[in-house]
């Protein structure tokens, strides 16, 4: 198993990046929650990950292939979610990204009603 990731390069996003953020349904309160970081809304327990590195507490983990998120989603809806929201991130709105993870795997930092802002599209898995 490959050591776990302990450097990140976090970066404001300076150019247009397509993301994908699975959720419980297309609506504005279940968007919200979606791109509130596990810090915001006090997950319990905490995500191994966040547990590895804080600072992954405070992010949302973006997708940047759509059907590989749907297919996770397929598997485990009732803990990754039942729709995918298609992001369409736009520079000068704050918002910081990091490649970390697997391979597609971004995290992303932002006011999760800023972020609300760039949900180009939501679909049911």
């Amino acid at each position: 198993m490959p050591s776990p990731q302990t450097e990140f390069h976090v970066f404001v996003l300076q150019q247009p990046k397509t993301l994908y953020r699975a959720c419980f349904g297309g609506d504005e309160d279940a968007l919200l929650h979606a791109l509130s970081s596990n810090y915001e809304i006090s997950r319990q327990p905490p995500h191994p990950a966040d547990l590895r590195a804080t600072v992954l507490h405070m992010a949302v983990s973006g997708f940047e292939n759509g059907d590989q998120l749907a297919r996770f989603a397929s598997k485990r809806p009732d803990r990754i979610g039942t729709h995918i929201a298609r992001l369409e991130l736009q520079p000068n709105h704050g918002i910081c990204i990091a490649d970390t993870g697997s391979v597609g795997h971004w995290s992303i930092w932002g006011i999760p009603t800023r972020l609300a802002q760039f949900v180009a599209d939501v679909a049911h898995v």
